[in-house]
């Protein structure tokens, strides 16, 4: 019953090619990063021992398994056949564990076994992530609630309770400025501006209306007025009239008056003048008495300036004759003056050319004498110039025997020198050859110091570099992790979005039928005051349009 060995090694052949087979094939996928085994599929941990205490070798475990299948007597056992790609076995499936290792598991442990060994996907994370994220907004809006009652058991609570009068004013003073606030944001709604743009030109045409009736009854008590004024003005004109004609009669009346007082007053001015042309006469002729006394008398004066001038022409020109003589005199003394001036100067002439004819001697003397001199000064001069031509010959003839001893002790030191700049010139060279050494050796030092310190760069940069490799992986592991939290929080903000909505609708019904009060109410309000019901109709039929707000 049992398969030979060479089947099995062919069988184990079989399955290593046709596992090989299936390795290029397929590919392996990771189920899971950790790995977990549950104990209880181990049975007892502990080892089982003989009832001597000594553990069980292979060999007797063998043996009694097999001795215990043989004296087992029961039903006959089952056969499975496996067909393979290259032989048939039969195989007997044993009524008990051959290892006995085998462990019995309840329902309950086992059904938890397989739940814990199912792998989770990444739709069912995500719905169990879902489902407790619901639950604990669930529990948000649940604690939410709880407060929001509670807050309106206290408000309920204060308000029931007894004020006293600063707290009931205080209360009244804070439920005005309430409804003050409320009454200004509703008037900022879009609908209330239109409303109260509506109404507002509903108001201005019933004033404009009142306005034109008014104007009409103005027109009319204007014209009634003018009609009235024009009449009065009429019964002015003929009254005017009829004054101005008894004015012009009058007038008439008061010129004839006039011109007979005017010719009454011709005649005596006529009398007047006469008068008075007799009344100049007169005193033409008395005038004419005084202008002859006056002409005697100015030409009694006349004459008296006259023999006053005739007087006054003989003593000039005695004076006249008396200057002619003083100035012939005056001359002859000049004349006689300058004849002494001129006799002067002659003998100063004189007295000159004497004096420039001694100077002329004494300097014709001092000549010859300054000649005398200059020729004594020439011998002395030729003496000394030979005293001097010796004295610089031996002077010429000393420098020269110094310049040559100088020559001698410039070679000599210029040796000296030669020699001197040659030691020296060979010690430079030794210096500089150890110099060139020293340098040399501090250049390989250096060298040698920056080698070290670009090994010990790269070095660094290569442990930086892996550094920053590591942090790119970790930075790149956090990206995406925050990726994965900002799609959460995109995904709640979502749940939260659709969760306003709802909240938003209510709030837009509730704002409706507060709008809608405050409406009715203006409108109301319109009524009272007397507007027309045709300026009232308009504005209910603008206000009620379903695009009231775009008008």
């Amino acid at each position: 019953m049992f398969s030979q060995p060479g089947s099995a090694v062919s069988f184990g052949g079989s399955q290593t090619s046709s596992g090989s087979r299936r390795a290029r094939t397929r590919q392996y996928h990771t189920v899971a990063t950790t790995s977990q085994v549950d104990e209880s599929l181990f049975g007892n941990s502990a080892k089982k021992q003989a009832p001597g205490g000594d553990p069980l070798t292979i060999e007797r475990q063998a043996e009694a398994r097999i001795s215990k299948r043989k004296s087992s007597s029961g039903p006959k056992r089952e056969v499975v056949q496996l067909v393979t790609k290259d032989l048939i076995r039969n195989l007997i499936i044993p009524h008990e564990d051959p290892s006995g290792d085998s462990v019995v598991l309840r329902r309950g442990e086992f059904e938890r076994i397989r739940q814990q060994a199912r792998v989770i996907t990444a739709e069912e994370r995500k719905a169990a992530e879902d489902a407790q994220k619901q639950a604990k907004e669930q529990a948000v809006d649940q604690l939410h609630e709880r407060k929001n009652y509670m807050k309106e058991k206290d408000m309920e609570r204060k308000q029931n309770e007894q004020l006293n009068d600063l707290e009931e004013e205080e209360r009244e003073k804070s439920d005005h400025l309430r409804a003050k606030a409320i009454f200004m944001l509703q008037e900022q709604e879009d609908e209330i501006k239109h409303l109260n743009e509506l109404i507002l030109n509903a108001k201005c045409q019933a004033i404009r209306d009142a306005q034109l009736l008014e104007k009409d009854q103005i027109t009319r008590e204007l014209t009634d007025e003018e009609k009235r004024l024009d009449d009065m003005m009429e019964i002015d004109r003929v009254n005017a009239i009829r004054m101005e004609e008894e004015i012009q009669h009058k007038i008439r009346q008061e010129r004839l008056i006039g011109a007979k007082k005017i010719m009454d007053q011709i005649a005596e001015n006529e009398q007047d003048r006469l008068l008075l042309l007799e009344r100049k006469d007169q005193e033409n002729r008395l005038m004419q008495k005084y202008l002859d006394k006056l002409c005697a008398e100015d030409m009694e004066k006349l004459q008296r300036r006259r023999a006053e001038q005739n007087r006054l022409y003989e003593e000039l020109n005695s004076c006249n004759s008396d200057l002619l003589f003083r100035k012939e005199y005056q001359k002859e003394q000049e004349r006689v003056l300058d004849q002494k001036v001129l006799a002067y100067q002659k003998a100063k002439a004189e007295r000159e050319m004497a004096f420039e004819k001694e100077q002329e001697r004494i300097r014709i003397e001092k000549e010859k004498e300054t000649a005398r001199l200059r020729a004594l000064q020439e011998r002395q001069r030729d003496e000394q110039a030979e005293r001097d031509a010796l004295r610089a010959k031996r002077a010429q003839e000393e420098a020269e025997r110094q310049w040559r001893r100088k020559e001698a002790e410039e070679a000599k030191k210029k040796a000296e020198t030669v020699e001197m700049l040659k030691n020296a010139r060979s010690k430079q060279q030794m210096q500089k050859e150890h110099f060139l050494s020293v340098q040399a050796q501090r250049e390989r030092s250096d060298f040698e110091r920056v080698l070290r310190a670009q090994q010990e760069l790269v070095v660094k940069e290569q442990r930086e570099d892996q550094d920053r490799k590591k942090k790119n992986l970790a930075y790149a592991d956090d990206v995406r992790g925050q990726i994965r939290e900002k799609e959460q929080v995109r995904i709640a903000d979502r749940n939260a979005f659709f969760h306003e909505g709802v909240k938003m609708e209510d709030e837009a019904r509730k704002r409706r039928m507060k709008l809608d009060e405050v409406k009715a109410k203006k409108l109301d309000e319109l009524r009272s005051v007397g507007i027309n019901e045709k300026y009232l109709s308009q504005v209910e039929r603008k206000v009620n349009k379903p695009d009231s707000l775009m008008v």
